[in-house]
């Protein structure tokens, strides 16, 4: 009389414990991968909101009659963040100001990144020229 031992696992049993395995580790994986994803982009936002906040301040500073369009990158620790203004002057037509031409200028701010080629960060101020006290030239 032949006795078995039972003490192993089967072929089937094994199976089904790898499968269940790989597909947590399937999900998992996953996770982990949106998860970069996702800081990545949060970061890229972050630092070029930052960014646009000092450009755009710079700009504020230099006074309305020396806005212009123009391009270029930020210092050393940011040197793989662009920047590139385009200005419009916002005439009668644009506003529905009569007498307002010359007022108002469109500020659009665009900061890129080397690091994330689809990613962009724009922002659009509408700045004015100082108003002039009634009696000056």
């Amino acid at each position: 009389m032949m006795v078995r031992s039972r003490a192993g696992f089967t072929l089937l049993e094994v199976m089904v414990s790898v499968t269940i395995i790989g597909i947590a580790l399937v999900t998992l994986i996953g996770a982990q991968s949106q998860s970069i994803s996702i800081a990545t982009a949060s970061r890229f936002e972050t630092t070029a909101s930052l960014l646009a906040r000092q450009k755009m301040t710079e700009l504020i500073l230099g006074g309305f009659d020396e806005l212009q369009s123009d391009e270029g990158n930020f210092a050393e620790d940011f040197s793989d963040y662009h920047w590139k203004v385009d200005i419009q002057e916002l005439g009668e037509d644009d506003t529905g100001i009569k007498g307002g031409g010359d007022m108002l200028k469109a500020v659009d701010l665009t900061i890129t990144s080397d690091l994330e080629a689809d990613e962009r960060f724009v922002v659009r101020r509408i700045m004015m020229a100082p108003i002039k006290p009634a009696g000056s030239s």
